[in-house]
């Protein structure tokens, strides 16, 4: 059994759906954790899923951010693709 380690071009989107719904289960996971009857057998893989989580997050951000820098670079005054030649 394989597993994919690297930065996210092979991971399986859906298995951690959108941002929100990953940001949704993180805090699942999160209350399960601070609750009184945090069941041990089960605290090994909820914490392995959130550290997964938050790195599917994580990346959705930083993708999102670059996305957002390219798009906003074309519109500033001295961007060559903003002159119109």
């Amino acid at each position: 059994m394989a597993e994919d380690t690297g930065g996210g071009a092979g991971r399986d989107e859906t298995a951690f759906g959108g941002y929100a719904e990953s940001m949704a289960e993180l805090e699942a996971i999160l209350a399960s954790l601070e609750s009184d009857d945090v069941d041990i057998d089960a605290l090994a893989s909820q914490v392995e899923r959130a550290s997964l989580l938050i790195a599917h997050c994580e990346g959705r951000l930083r993708a999102t951010e670059l996305s957002l820098q390219t798009i906003l670079a074309q519109h500033e005054p001295d961007s060559p693709a903003s002159d119109g030649s």
